[in-house]
């Protein structure tokens, strides 16, 4: 009996960790098909004006790379069902095993039992028994032996009880089996659409070159417009610091000075308390120097609180927009099989026009300012600066304390007609790559 139930708790804890992986990689799938359906709902968008751009490229690649994902999801659960269908093959017969054993010990016991069924068997094993102590002893055993026998049947029904529900797995898992296969051949075509379809507006992209590279040109110039206003509100917001702290170390240097003026003229007129032999040193009390700050941007303890408290979130801070994905990368960008090459400090999100803009961390609106006839919204963070730009309307003002997720905008639209947001995010005058900055969706 112990045996059996040690059979089971081992049986528990070997599949609940298969479990809960398979529902995991289930739920990985179910938000990786969820996030394709919503790029074709956007692509189908895009595709009405019927006009090939760098953002419907990049879209299908985003498709490709999710479908990707998919299959490579699917091809784990695949590993995780073979897994547990040889797990059950090797239960079952470890259990076809103990079934044998079990049924051939009960009809070993049986046939004992059969021929020594009569009472005159028992009355002869009982009373041929030396002592009274010793017939109450066979009086047990007998008792024991039936319960003993009672075990076996137990242990018995249950195995078998196990061995059916192995069976029940088993069929379960050869026919989820055979569903994920079916998916993952469904996703293999889908890829496949989407390859031929990134093929078509490849080919279409490198018949515009030199369209699509004047409409670069173009927003080369904005970003350039965007990046001088971006450096203009953070000198300025750095010549401050550097002016406040200059007059806070003036006033300090001042507030010296006349203190010590007002002890030297104490001493002149009471020159009893300068007598060596009668005066008393008063203790000198070492105040502690206020520690420089790293960057002017964080010379008050809020600025500083807030500036840590951003670098502690990196990877950690929400999109800004619900519904979008990234076209364009900081950094350099090469469109395949084209000459298509350029450069932005910045990342490009495609979103719905209206779509609403959300600050990613707590801040202070440092501007709002004018890029290409479309709105920008620069937040402080410290010594971190966030920069909307490209929006359709803003919803915040210059000195305005925002929290995160608060709507500070509405995406606008790109030179092709397409909505477009320009996410920025600056370290004092350094402009760097907000992507590890964000965290998964």
């Amino acid at each position: 009996m112990r045996k059996f139930f040690f059979i089971t708790i081992c049986m528990l804890l070997q599949f609940t960790l298969p479990a809960q992986e398979k529902a995991e990689l289930e739920k990985k799938r179910k938000q990786t098909l969820q996030e394709i359906e919503v790029l074709n709902r956007q692509y189908n968008e895009i595709r009405k004006s019927k006009k090939q751009s760098i953002g419907q490229l990049a879209l299908i690649q985003n498709k490709i790379r999710l479908r990707n994902d998919v299959i490579n999801t699917i091809n784990k659960q695949v590993r995780s069902i073979d897994k547990d269908i040889n797990t059950s093959y090797v239960e079952m017969r470890r259990l076809k095993k103990d079934l044998d054993t079990l049924k051939m010990n009960y009809a070993h016991n049986v046939v004992y039992a059969y021929k020594n069924r009569s009472s005159y068997d028992f009355l002869n094993f009982l009373f041929s028994a030396n002592t009274f102590n010793d017939a109450i002893r066979r009086i047990s055993y007998m008792k024991a032996y039936r319960s003993y026998r009672a075990q076996q049947l137990d242990a018995i029904y249950k195995t078998e009880s196990l061995y059916k529900d192995k069976i029940v797995e088993l069929t379960n898992n050869r026919k989820q089996k055979s569903l994920v296969l079916q998916d993952e051949t469904k996703e293999r075509t889908e890829l496949e659409k989407d390859k031929q379809e990134q093929a078509v507006v490849v080919n279409d992209i490198k018949k515009k070159e030199g369209e699509i590279n004047k409409s670069l040109a173009a927003k080369k110039k904005q970003a350039q417009q965007l990046q001088s206003a971006i450096t203009a509100v953070i000198n300025r917001e750095i010549a401050a610091a550097k002016k406040e702290a200059k007059e806070r170390a003036d006033k300090e240097r001042k507030d010296k000075e006349a203190a010590d003026r007002i002890a030297k003229e104490n001493a002149k007129t009471n020159p009893a308390t300068t007598n060596p032999t009668t005066s008393v040193t008063a203790p000198v009390v070492k105040k502690d120097e206020p520690k420089k700050p790293a960057s002017y941007l964080e010379y008050n303890k809020d600025d500083i609180a807030l500036g840590a408290s951003f670098e502690t979130s990196k990877g950690r801070l929400p999109f800004p927009v619900d519904n979008g994905y990234i076209t364009g990368n900081f950094g350099r960008n090469v469109i395949p099989e084209t000459k298509i090459v350029y450069d932005q400090d910045f990342i490009t999100i495609a979103s719905p026009a209206g779509t609403s803009v959300k600050a990613c961390f707590d801040g202070e609106v440092a501007s709002v300012f004018d890029v290409g006839g479309n709105t920008a919204v620069m937040i402080q963070h410290g010594k971190y600066f966030t920069t909307y730009s490209n929006l359709s309307s803003a919803n915040v003002s210059k000195g305005q304390k925002v929290k995160t997720g608060q709507v500070i905008g509405r995406v606008g639209t790109n030179l092709d007609g397409d909505g477009e947001l320009n996410f920025v995010l600056a370290r004092e005058n350094q402009m760097i790559n907000p992507v590890p900055w964000l965290r998964g969706r």
